[in-house]
């Protein structure tokens, strides 16, 4: 049996079909093959199935084999060995006597003023995406990292717009260890002469303005192999590949780097493609060659599915309203969070404006929580 919407209830129910919707209830007993979306409160809840959303509970078993991922509220918590629990999770007790409590109860949960939220999707507030704990985003950096260290000479990470790709550029920039010079190409137009130049200036080169591309070279490869003797690594980064000329690409590779195995063998310095699918189509045969030996050496990043979208929101909110209570992360029901996903189609830049956007209308309505209906 497959249900679509609220569901409320005195006394115990067996769910072993599919619950899309909401649940209100005493006891609820999910069997192994019972599954349920959205926003949950019950006194006590025992799960050997799957539940996403958000739970108010007094006691919460999760079996061998159950999981759960959103939110939990809970006095007591009971987690057996097989079972998933991915979740924010916050210690509490269900407020009221009577079981059948909506969860939008203003009763039932602390006060929390919006106004001081209001900043948590803005630029230069937001986290980066990269930074939610346990999120893909987070095993995509992770691989970045472990690449840059085993000391692969070209890397590329494609991404459509507003899928994070320069929020990544600008965090290599700023959280790479101390043994990394980084630098980011801004001549994405230019020539390969022109890029030589900026890469020639970020590295306190003198005396370039008139040298021709061959003594450019030349310099650059002289600081950075005292650089490399030094232990000091140079990463150059470059954005919007797809706006490059195919020629240009190519021969910044094959000056800048040893990607192609070509020179006398020497560490040049690293580096990093970022642009959308675009980039691939003006790829020369000889790139295309390199990534298909290292095919490792191509991170994609795929839009935000739904619990890293969750993730991501919550933890906007955490990080703003720090020292100022936990409630914050739970502020975004399961039905809000579902439709700025569907709406966004899991682009984070979508993600912050629709979530700013709903925040922004929940404070001016005077509500305490952010539902799905200001967006």
């Amino acid at each position: 049996m497959v249900i679509t919407g609220t569901v409320e209830c005195h006394g115990r129910v067996v769910l072993e079909g599919t619950l899309d919707g909401s649940f209100f209830g005493e006891v609820l007993d999910i069997r192994q093959t019972g599954k349920i979306s959205g926003d949950i409160r019950a006194a006590a809840i025992d799960c050997s199935g799957c539940m996403e959303g958000r739970v108010v509970t007094d006691s919460l078993a999760l079996r061998r084999g159950g999981r759960h991922v959103g939110t939990v509220e809970t006095r007591k918590l009971a987690v057996e060995p097989g079972a998933i629990l991915d979740c924010a999770l916050q210690s509490g007790a269900m407020k009221g006597s009577a079981p059948v409590a909506r969860i939008t109860d203003a009763a039932s949960k602390p006060d929390v003023d919006l106004g001081l939220l209001l900043t948590a999707f803005q630029e230069g507030v937001r986290p980066c995406c990269m930074d939610v704990p346990w999120s893909e985003r987070l095993e995509v950096y992770s691989q970045l990292l472990e690449l840059l260290e085993k000391g692969k000479s070209l890397i590329k990470v494609t991404g459509e717009a507003g899928s994070g790709k320069s929020l990544l550029v600008n965090k290599l920039r700023s959280t790479l260890p101390a043994s990394y010079e980084v630098f980011l190409a801004t001549e994405q137009g230019g020539s390969v002469a022109a890029v030589l130049h900026e890469v020639a200036a970020n590295l306190a080169i003198e005396g370039i303005a008139e040298a021709s591309q061959a003594e450019l070279l030349a310099k650059i490869k002289t600081v950075l192999n005292e650089k490399r003797r030094d232990g000091q690594r140079v990463l150059l980064l470059v954005d919007d590949v797809e706006k490059m000329y195919p020629a240009a690409m190519e021969g910044i590779i094959r000056t800048l780097t040893n990607a192609y195995g070509e020179g006398d063998g020497a560490e040049m310095l690293q580096l990093i493609l970022f642009g959308t699918k675009e980039m691939e189509a003006k790829m020369v045969a000889t790139t295309i060659e390199y990534f298909e030996d290292e095919t490792n050496c191509q991170l994609n990043l795929e839009s935000l599915n739904i619990k890293d979208t969750a993730d991501y929101l919550r933890f906007c909110l955490q990080l703003v309203s720090a020292g100022r209570g936990s409630y914050s992360t739970a502020l975004f029901p399961y039905e809000t969070i579902r439709k700025i996903h569907a709406m966004s189609h899991g682009n984070i830049a979508a993600i912050n404006l629709l979530a700013d956007k709903a925040l922004r209308g929940a404070h001016a309505a005077g509500a305490s929580e952010v539902y799905a209906k200001y967006l």
